[in-house]
């Protein structure tokens, strides 16, 4: 049997292990061009299950060149964290999920995995997992923030007369700063407010005085000058 990766061979054992043989497995050996398992418990069953894959130079293929099985170990009862159920398996089982709804909620992913897999696992690792997932099709956080000064660039050039300004965090790195907020108007927008009359804005806030309170919320009205100011004070 031939497989066109490593990783193509490893997620293929991984997926037997876990789905169809319920068992556990140990890695004996890897490296780039030699991957070779054996049963989780040889050493205290005495199972001589084992599995070797060699990359085949004239194939430029990965191909099993050696198998010794069944298991000769009973088999156990794992119904909780499977050992080789892990997160990058999990992961890639999301991923079609996670293209489709990219606010998938973690607390779907216990359940599918159970219901795929037939294993329950941690709240850690299905977190782990999705933000694995996520990662994989949406990037990471950093990446996403290190392509901002691109797509706000691309965003003015098709966009003429946008004003994008940025405003940057001091960090105790020399020259170094971090971002903290991005602003942008486009110039439609920027044209329509000349046409906007003068409006004051203010956010409802909490009193920490003598009067525990809140000031603002929905009867918060602030109008243009000369116009009235409504207030009220709520518990």
């Amino acid at each position: 049997m031939v497989f066109k990766s490593k990783d193509h061979l490893k997620a293929s054992v991984q997926d037997f292990f876990v789905r169809f043989a319920r068992r556990e497995y140990r890695v004996v050996e890897s490296k780039p061009k030699l991957w070779k398992v054996a049963c989780k418990y040889d050493q205290q069953t005495g199972c001589s299950w084992m599995l070797r894959g060699i990359f085949q130079p004239n194939m430029g293929l990965f191909k099993i060149t050696k198998y010794a099985g069944p298991h000769t170990c009973l088999m156990n009862e794992i119904s909780v964290e499977h050992g080789n159920l892990g997160k990058s398996m999990i992961a890639t089982h999301l991923l079609g999920m996670v293209r489709q709804d990219p606010a998938y909620d973690i607390k779907f992913v216990q359940q599918n995995v159970k219901d795929r897999f037939g294993f329950e696992i941690s709240y850690h690792k299905a977190w782990q997992s999705l933000k694995a997932a996520r990662e994989q099709v949406y990037g990471t956080w950093e990446s996403s923030v290190k392509k901002l000064p691109r797509f706000m660039a691309f965003l003015q050039k098709l966009n003429p007369g946008t004003v994008v300004e940025w405003l940057n965090l001091e960090t105790d790195r020399p020259g170094v700063q971090m971002l903290h907020y991005v602003f942008w108007a486009f110039r439609p927008c920027i044209e329509g407010f000349r046409s906007c009359r003068n409006v004051i804005s203010v956010d409802g806030t909490h009193l920490y005085t003598k009067y525990k309170q809140v000031v603002g919320g929905r009867d918060f009205r602030c109008k243009s000058a000369g116009a009235s100011v409504s207030i009220r004070a709520c518990g």
